[in-house]
């Protein structure tokens, strides 16, 4: 009898995980049947033959029809929806690699980078390209958005220039004052405020000092721990103002400038860093480490807390939509959109080919498009506005 009830047990555990695992089969085959209609294929509304590999993509803050590429060819094309066959060119120095594009000042001045330091400011009322002041041993060159100030940066000096007349630059003061004997003690890269109050510069041994630019002194000191050996690359100021990324050769960390707090985001063993991005909401830091896993972390603001960590997968880019809703990941073969919340896929960006996705993607500022380009040198442009609908 004891062995009959077991038996009858046993058989109704069985059923019953029948049951249950079907159940559980079932929605998760109706789940996917979900992601995959919602995953419905976009194709660009335009694309542009730029002709080299691209190496940065941006839209003019004013005029989302506008954007400009820069290619392996030294060649900056400004691109018109409205006029595609007929791109503006600009050639940019020839003695170094081009390598990034900025737009200042409600998109009258695009900002022009090179591998080395060379930097172009581009008229786009004149249609003409400036070079900005350029010594044969300097470390960075930061403008602010206002693009009426630029600061040299130098080993043992940081140059303030007034560039509201390009054509002339003048110097408003030379920042010399070295407040330590730390190891390596050198200024090494700076970056205006958003406000266009303050310039942060950052010294070789990774601390970070805030110069204010009506008072013309140091008004704060960000100080990395004295144990620390750490060689500071770039800083740069997160949208909103309170946060500085500073990356140096291979770890990555934030400064809260409120509080004056460091925090690490990427450590040294966890290999060199990729790439960094930031929603411009200022609320989400994505980072890519270079041959280790994650795939890619999404850090929390003001929290400094991991909101994702994607361990599958290849990419080569990621972007954040301006409200910080959407998370665009990029292969040569496609661009998906997903939910940043939750990361759930909701839409694939093709073009035609194998390489019909991108390598660099970027937003415009009001969302509604997307840019894409890579080793191919086509850029695409999708409509992503009703992705939703």
């Amino acid at each position: 009898m004891k062995i009959r009830k077991l038996s009858i047990w046993f058989i109704s555990l069985i059923i019953v995980g029948v049951i249950l695992g079907f159940s559980t089969w079932q929605q998760w085959n109706a789940n996917q049947g979900t992601i995959i209609e919602r995953m419905r294929s976009i194709p660009p509304v335009a694309e542009y033959m730029h002709g080299a590999r691209i190496s940065d993509i941006v839209f003019s803050p004013t005029d989302k029809d506008i954007i400009a590429t820069a290619g392996d060819d030294n060649y900056i094309r400004i691109w018109n929806r409205n006029n595609p066959d007929n791109p503006t060119e600009i050639q940019f120095n020839q003695e170094e690699r081009l390598f990034s594009l900025e737009y200042l000042k409600n998109g009258n001045f695009l900002l022009c980078k090179g591998l080395h330091r060379k930097t172009g400011l581009w008229n786009a009322l004149s249609n003409e390209m400036i070079y900005l002041p350029q010594e044969k041993i300097q470390w960075d060159t930061a403008i602010s958005t206002s693009a009426d100030r630029i600061a040299t940066v130098h080993s043992q000096r940081v140059v303030l220039w007034n560039i509201e007349n390009p054509d002339e630059p003048s110097i408003i003061t030379e920042i010399t004052e070295l407040h330590h004997t730390k190891y390596h003690n050198s200024f090494k890269c700076a970056a205006f405020s958003p406000n266009g109050e303050t310039l942060a510069i950052g010294y070789e041994n990774g601390d970070i000092r805030i110069w204010d630019l009506e008072q013309e002194q140091f008004t704060k000191t960000l100080s990395v721990p004295t144990d620390s050996h750490v060689h500071l690359r770039h800083i740069k100021f997160i949208p909103n103002g309170r946060w500085i990324v500073a990356l140096e050769d291979t770890s990555l960390t934030i400064w809260d400038t409120q509080n004056n707090l460091r925090h690490v985001l990427l450590e040294p063993h966890q290999g060199f860093l990729r790439f960094v991005k930031f929603a411009r909401n200022g609320k989400f830091i994505g980072i890519t480490p270079l041959g280790e896993k994650p795939e890619y972390l999404i850090w929390s603001l003001p929290d400094v807390l991991i909101y994702h960590q994607v361990n599958e997968g290849i990419i080569s880019r990621i972007a954040f939509s301006p409200d910080g809703k959407i998370l665009a990941v990029s292969n040569p073969g496609e661009v998906t959109l997903l939910s940043l919340e939750t990361l759930t896929p909701i839409a694939i960006l093709k073009g035609k080919g194998f390489l019909g996705g991108a390598y660099e993607i970027t937003f415009s500022s009001d969302g509604t498009m997307l840019a894409g380009g890579g080793s191919g040198g086509i850029i695409r442009l999708w409509d992503v506005s009703n992705i939703f609908d």
